[in-house]
């Protein structure tokens, strides 16, 4: 079996997590592989053979990212049109999408027995348009959103499948997946669903309306987002927290659903729901912010 072991270094534990990993893994004769970029860091670590960011997923049955939710999204970002299946193991404060705790790395012996599910979670494909005349595309697994350079109010048409749905004021706009309406879209109002829904999520951030509310769409839906403000600055566009670009006055970008999907992990079987009730119904673990991160 070949796996890939992805880890946020900067995370507290996830070091010593990734050691005690490997050591699990290779008990199991299994194949291990890591980024070349964590050769210095594991470099006494035995088993582990280092490669280039683009050939890691080519073979691998399995990526385990060890830190936070960031962590777990950036490993997406390269399992995303391969076979590889994505196991996120949390070191980070929330980890809402991670399979299981930093604490519960035995439950990784399953991967050997077949003892899992798999879910399957959309994505979504952000289109921009280039001065060259090709546009632009990146895929998300939570969110894209978009918010004004200024930082101040703005303006924007919404369209779906061309039809006109409103104009409105607001601090920026949403579009998310079912697994991203726990992130983002939870904190703009927006409802909690199921992550292996198949819609997209449409949230204003901070509408200046009485009357604004999410709007769930079919994942066949083209929803095209036009900035409608002229004096100063642009709309900042951003795909699962990385800026992708900035449009002007008169631009517009669209939203679909993606061809790519990927494929999480899920040992418990409720995984969900014991995410939904363990961490965002309560507290952030450890009592919130640590003193290291302050």
């Amino acid at each position: 079996m070949n796996l890939v072991i992805w880890p946020n270094l900067s995370k507290q534990h996830a070091f010593d997590t990734a050691l005690a990993v490997c050591r699990l893994l290779a008990s199991h004769g299994a194949h291990i592989c890591m980024d070349r970029q964590y050769e210095a860091a594991f470099a006494q670590a035995e088993d582990i053979h280092f490669l280039p960011a683009d050939l890691l997923m080519h073979h691998a049955d399995f990526a385990i990212a060890i830190g936070g939710d960031g962590t777990i999204l950036r490993c997406a970002e390269i399992v995303q049109g391969t076979d590889t299946k994505l196991v996120g193991i949390n070191t980070g404060r929330l980890g809402f999408i991670a399979a299981c705790e930093s604490g519960e790395i035995d439950l990784l012996h399953n991967l050997f027995t077949d003892q899992y599910a798999i879910s399957h979670r959309m994505m979504l494909q952000a289109t921009f348009p280039s001065g060259n005349g090709d546009a632009l595309v990146y895929h998300a697994l939570n969110d894209v959103y978009a918010t004004r350079c200024s930082g101040r109010i703005c303006d924007f048409s919404v369209f779906v499948d061309e039809q006109h749905i409103g104009t409105y004021r607001a601090d920026g706009i949403i579009l998310s997946t079912p697994t991203g309406s726990t992130a983002y879209a939870l904190s703009a109002g927006g409802p909690v669903m199921e992550p292996d829904l198949t819609l997209i999520e449409m949230n204003l951030i901070c509408p200046h309306s009485l009357f604004a509310r999410p709007m769930l769409f079919a994942p066949q839906r083209k929803i095209r987002v036009t900035y409608r403000v002229k004096d100063g600055g642009g709309l900042n566009v951003y795909v699962d927290g990385r800026s992708a670009l900035t449009i002007q006055e008169g631009q517009s970008f669209t939203v679909t659903e993606s061809t790519h999907t990927v494929p999480f992990v899920d040992f418990k079987g409720y995984g969900f729901y014991d995410a939904l009730n363990g961490k965002l119904m309560q507290p952030l673990k450890d009592g919130g912010i640590s003193k290291e991160e302050v």
